[in-house]
């Protein structure tokens, strides 16, 4: 797997959607051409295939255009034309070579070209393959540009597709992308053209790093809302809200409890309601974050087994309300993933932070020209403890249901 500098791929990649969107014209103009010199009937593949690809080129295009409005938002589609770019141009290659063979008649190139390029990529049609491309690239540009049309689900469900393509053709895989010009949690720059963009857009515009699915067993895999009921005396369940993801859910929970805390018509707050059902707390700590005194906790998902940093307001009238959430992806096994620089500080090489908070500014706490995350603790103890936690990583599965916790007496 290739390392690729950040400011570097970032201008490979726009540059090339607009080579790819050459390409794409010169392969459908022969592919016209090819097409009025067969003889018999119409055919509507071919005829569906140009027309796709077509598409294709006016997206790329479109792509590369917005990215010039939009250029605060281009980090977050870079990892997604790593994806889609390698794949189309190699689709737009095999054709080109398909119509150029001088050995067979135009009505068999047509032909294998077809069957060929079916059977390569498991029985996906020549045209439907273009078709995928289009949704892929269609979901790019609601993605940059901010789109109320964008559906992440639909996004991922697509980036799948292209990835088994990719294999089935022996694409090798994408490159990583090193440096801070690029990184997914500059999306959350709060100066400059971000300033305006409420948080939670800002959560639910970022890729989400890793996708754990849920293991639905009734209510435990969906959140649910409730209201007083002034007739009945009680309260009554008005939404419930079942997730793909254990990391949605969690966002999704984490947003609505910000707000409800922060609501001045809020007048409390359950404890019951502090808590994301089935997660177990495994590490408790203050920290200095941003200026501002923070508990950050560890949690554990009991199902998925998955892993999370949780920052929350230490005191006050806002006690417990979330400030961020970062998920604890495989990255963490790498032996330079954490660093600890002082007996109060760690710093983590590679996370993805969601921010509930509009004042809450992560680059104060962001060092390096890779841009790593400082973790400021009060105690060295539990600086220490935090570290240990993830020595061995913690995505290996914990099993033992007593976890050593670094919880302050003060907690």
């Amino acid at each position: 797997m290739e390392l690729v500098p950040g400011g570097q791929i970032e201008f490979q990649l726009l540059q090339g959607c607009c080579l790819e969107a050459n390409r794409a014209d010169v392969v459908a103009f022969h592919l016209d051409g090819l097409r009025t010199s067969l003889p018999g009937p119409p055919h509507p593949h071919l005829t569906v295939t140009i027309e796709e690809i077509r598409i294709a080129s006016q997206l790329l295009r479109e792509l590369a255009g917005n990215s010039q409005v939009h250029f605060s938002r281009v980090p977050v589609v870079l990892d997604y034309l790593e994806i889609i770019l390698p794949c189309l141009s190699r689709s737009l290659r095999d054709i080109t070579s398909h119509y150029e063979d001088r050995t067979m008649t135009k009505e068999n190139r047509w032909r294998k070209m077809y069957h060929d390029m079916t059977d390569e990529a498991g029985g996906l049609s020549l045209p439907q393959r273009f078709i995928l491309y289009n949704h892929f690239l269609t979901l790019l540009r609601e993605l940059l540009t901010r789109s109320p049309n964008f559906d992440l689900n639909s996004l991922e469900s697509t980036r799948l597709q292209v990835m088994q393509l990719r294999e089935s053709r022996r694409i090798p895989p994408p490159p990583i992308r090193v440096g801070p010009g690029i990184r997914p949690d500059s999306l959350l720059d709060d100066s400059g053209i971000t300033s305006t963009i409420h948080w939670a857009e800002k959560i639910f515009s970022l890729p989400l790093p890793s996708r754990t699915a849920l293991k639905h067993q009734h209510s435990g895999s969906s959140l649910q809302f409730w209201r007083w009921s002034e007739s009945e005396g009680r309260a009554k369940l008005w939404a419930s809200l079942s997730l793909m993801t254990w990391e949605e859910m969690t966002l999704l929970y984490c947003c609505f409890l910000s707000f409800k805390v922060r609501n001045s018509l809020t007048v409390h707050v359950a404890p019951q309601e502090q808590i994301l059902h089935g997660e177990r707390k495994l590490f408790q700590a203050r920290i200095v974050d941003d200026g501002y005194r923070h508990s950050l906790i560890v949690y554990e998902d009991v199902l998925t087994k998955g892993i999370r940093l949780h920052a929350a307001v230490w005191d006050g009238v806002l006690r417990q309300c979330p400030v961020w959430t970062a998920f604890v992806t495989h990255q963490s096994a790498s032996s330079t993933w954490m660093k600890r620089v002082s007996k109060y500080k760690i710093r983590l090489a590679d996370i993805q932070l969601y921010v509930f908070c509009q004042n809450y500014q992560q680059q104060n706490q962001r060092r390096g020209s890779a841009g790593a995350f400082e973790i400021c603790f009060i105690s060295e103890e539990a600086s220490k403890r935090f570290k240990e936690l993830f020595s061995p990583p913690l995505l290996t599965g914990t099993t033992s249901t007593d976890v050593t916790q670094a919880t302050e007496s003060t907690a």
